[in-house]
C-alpha cells in the first residue's frame, strides 16, 4: 500500500515539474515576442 503511494506521488510531481516547465517557457516567450520591438 505504501509502496503504491510513493509511485503516485513521485508521478504527481514530474508531472507537476513538467506542466510549470512549459508554462513558464511560454509565458517568457509571450514577454519577448509580446513587444513591438523585440523581433530581432
Amino acid at each position: 500500500m505504501e509502496f503504491g503511494f510513493i509511485i503516485i506521488a513521485i508521478y504527481a510531481i514530474a508531472v507537476i515539474a513538467l506542466v510549470t516547465r512549459f508554462d513558464g517557457s511560454k509565458k517568457k516567450r509571450k514577454l519577448k515576442t509580446g513587444r513591438g520591438g523585440d523581433f530581432e
